[in-house]
Protein backbone atom coordinates (compact mmCIF):
# COMPACT_ATOMS: atom_id res chain seq x y z
CA UNK A 1 0.00 0.00 0.00
CA UNK A 2 1.27 3.49 -0.85
CA UNK A 3 1.22 6.37 1.59
CA UNK A 4 0.81 10.03 0.69
CA UNK A 5 1.11 13.39 2.36
CA UNK A 6 -0.73 16.47 1.20
CA UNK A 7 0.19 19.85 2.59
CA UNK A 8 -2.28 22.58 1.83
CA UNK A 9 -2.49 26.25 2.75
CA UNK A 10 -5.71 28.08 3.55
CA UNK A 11 -6.32 31.73 4.38
CA UNK A 12 -4.93 32.55 7.84
CA UNK A 13 -7.86 34.88 8.58
CA UNK A 14 -10.39 32.05 8.58
CA UNK A 15 -11.96 31.38 11.98
CA UNK A 16 -11.40 28.04 13.73
CA UNK A 17 -14.92 26.79 12.96
CA UNK A 18 -14.54 27.58 9.28
CA UNK A 19 -11.10 25.99 9.28
CA UNK A 20 -12.50 22.79 10.81
CA UNK A 21 -15.30 22.80 8.23
CA UNK A 22 -12.73 23.14 5.44
CA UNK A 23 -10.73 20.25 6.88
CA UNK A 24 -13.93 18.15 6.99
CA UNK A 25 -14.67 19.00 3.35
CA UNK A 26 -11.17 17.91 2.31
CA UNK A 27 -11.56 14.72 4.32
CA UNK A 28 -14.92 13.94 2.67
CA UNK A 29 -13.48 14.54 -0.79
CA UNK A 30 -10.54 12.27 0.01
CA UNK A 31 -12.97 9.61 1.26
CA UNK A 32 -14.38 9.44 -2.28
CA UNK A 33 -11.02 7.98 -3.36
CA UNK A 34 -11.39 5.25 -0.68
CA UNK A 35 -8.23 6.45 1.04
CA UNK A 36 -7.71 6.01 4.76
CA UNK A 37 -6.73 9.19 6.65
CA UNK A 38 -3.88 8.66 9.13
CA UNK A 39 -3.23 12.25 10.25
CA UNK A 40 -5.11 15.45 9.45
CA UNK A 41 -4.08 18.39 11.56
CA UNK A 42 -3.33 22.09 11.53
CA UNK A 43 0.41 22.61 11.35
CA UNK A 44 0.18 26.30 12.21
CA UNK A 45 0.01 29.80 10.82
CA UNK A 46 3.12 30.89 9.01
CA UNK A 47 4.33 33.72 6.81
CA UNK A 48 4.30 32.85 3.13
CA UNK A 49 7.44 33.22 1.02
CA UNK A 50 5.46 35.35 -1.41
CA UNK A 51 1.94 36.75 -1.49
CA UNK A 52 -0.71 34.35 -2.80
CA UNK A 53 -4.03 35.96 -3.67
CA UNK A 54 -2.86 39.03 -1.73
CA UNK A 55 -2.31 36.97 1.41
CA UNK A 56 0.98 37.24 3.31
CA UNK A 57 0.14 34.57 5.90
CA UNK A 58 -1.50 31.16 5.65
CA UNK A 59 -2.66 28.30 7.84
CA UNK A 60 -0.75 25.17 6.90
CA UNK A 61 -2.64 21.88 7.19
CA UNK A 62 -0.98 18.51 6.82
CA UNK A 63 -2.91 15.46 5.63
CA UNK A 64 -1.32 12.00 5.66
CA UNK A 65 -3.21 9.06 4.25
CA UNK A 66 -2.97 5.58 2.80
CA UNK A 67 -3.76 5.59 -0.91
CA UNK A 68 -6.98 4.04 -2.09
CA UNK A 69 -8.27 4.08 -5.66
CA UNK A 70 -5.41 5.66 -7.62
CA UNK A 71 -7.72 6.28 -10.60
CA UNK A 72 -9.71 8.80 -8.53
CA UNK A 73 -6.67 10.67 -7.17
CA UNK A 74 -6.54 13.10 -10.13
CA UNK A 75 -10.15 14.04 -9.30
CA UNK A 76 -9.07 14.86 -5.72
CA UNK A 77 -6.16 16.93 -7.05
CA UNK A 78 -8.49 18.83 -9.40
CA UNK A 79 -10.96 19.44 -6.57
CA UNK A 80 -8.14 20.90 -4.43
CA UNK A 81 -7.11 23.20 -7.30
CA UNK A 82 -10.69 24.42 -7.79
CA UNK A 83 -11.40 24.89 -4.08
CA UNK A 84 -11.35 28.65 -3.41
CA UNK A 85 -10.41 28.18 0.24
CA UNK A 86 -7.18 26.35 -0.61
CA UNK A 87 -4.45 28.80 -1.63
CA UNK A 88 -1.90 26.10 -2.59
CA UNK A 89 -1.45 22.38 -2.11
CA UNK A 90 1.21 19.78 -2.74
CA UNK A 91 1.02 16.00 -2.55
CA UNK A 92 4.06 13.74 -2.18
CA UNK A 93 4.44 9.98 -1.89
CA UNK A 94 5.93 8.71 1.37
CA UNK A 95 8.44 5.87 1.48
CA UNK A 96 7.02 4.44 4.71
CA UNK A 97 3.87 4.61 6.78
CA UNK A 98 3.68 7.81 8.86
CA UNK A 99 3.28 7.54 12.61
CA UNK A 100 -0.02 8.65 14.09
CA UNK A 101 0.35 12.15 15.54
CA UNK A 102 -0.76 12.48 19.15
CA UNK A 103 -1.41 15.93 20.56
CA UNK A 104 0.44 16.41 23.83
CA UNK A 105 -1.78 17.86 26.50
CA UNK A 106 -0.01 19.81 29.18
CA UNK A 107 -1.18 19.23 32.70
CA UNK A 108 -1.94 22.06 35.09
CA UNK A 109 1.28 21.32 36.96
CA UNK A 110 3.32 21.86 33.80
CA UNK A 111 1.54 25.16 33.20
CA UNK A 112 2.26 26.27 36.77
CA UNK A 113 5.94 25.36 36.38
CA UNK A 114 6.16 27.36 33.18
CA UNK A 115 4.53 30.36 34.84
CA UNK A 116 6.93 30.11 37.79
CA UNK A 117 9.91 29.96 35.44
CA UNK A 118 8.60 32.99 33.57
CA UNK A 119 8.21 35.02 36.76
CA UNK A 120 11.69 33.96 37.91
CA UNK A 121 13.13 35.01 34.55
CA UNK A 122 11.42 38.39 34.82
CA UNK A 123 12.80 38.87 38.35
CA UNK A 124 16.31 37.90 37.25
CA UNK A 125 16.11 40.25 34.27
CA UNK A 126 14.91 43.03 36.58
CA UNK A 127 17.88 42.40 38.91
CA UNK A 128 20.26 42.45 35.94
CA UNK A 129 18.80 45.76 34.80
CA UNK A 130 19.16 47.32 38.25
CA UNK A 131 22.74 45.96 38.50
CA UNK A 132 23.62 47.40 35.12
CA UNK A 133 22.04 50.72 36.11
CA UNK A 134 24.14 50.87 39.30
CA UNK A 135 27.23 49.92 37.27
CA UNK A 136 26.47 52.75 34.87
CA UNK A 137 26.15 55.16 37.81
CA UNK A 138 29.46 53.94 39.24
CA UNK A 139 31.12 54.33 35.83
CA UNK A 140 29.77 57.86 35.45
CA UNK A 141 31.00 58.75 38.96
CA UNK A 142 34.41 57.30 38.12
CA UNK A 143 34.47 59.28 34.88
CA UNK A 144 33.59 62.52 36.67
CA UNK A 145 36.24 61.81 39.33
CA UNK A 146 38.88 61.26 36.65
CA UNK A 147 37.82 64.47 34.91
CA UNK A 148 38.20 66.37 38.20
CA UNK A 149 41.65 64.86 38.80
CA UNK A 150 42.72 65.77 35.27
CA UNK A 151 41.48 69.34 35.66
CA UNK A 152 43.39 69.66 38.97
CA UNK A 153 46.55 68.38 37.27
CA UNK A 154 46.12 70.92 34.48
CA UNK A 155 45.62 73.73 37.03
CA UNK A 156 48.76 72.67 38.92
CA UNK A 157 50.74 72.63 35.68
CA UNK A 158 49.45 76.07 34.75
CA UNK A 159 50.38 77.40 38.21
CA UNK A 160 53.84 75.91 38.01
CA UNK A 161 54.34 77.43 34.54
CA UNK A 162 53.16 80.87 35.78
CA UNK A 163 55.48 80.70 38.84
CA UNK A 164 58.46 79.95 36.61
CA UNK A 165 57.74 83.06 34.52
Amino acid sequence: MKFYETLYIVDANIENKSLEKEMDDVGKELAKTKSKIINHRVWGKKRLAYAIQRQKYGSFIILQYAGGDLGKMPDFDTWMKLNNSVLRHMTVALSEEPAVHIEEEKSEQDNEKIQQQDTENVEVEGDKKSDSASENENESKADSDSIQVESEVVKEEQESVSEED
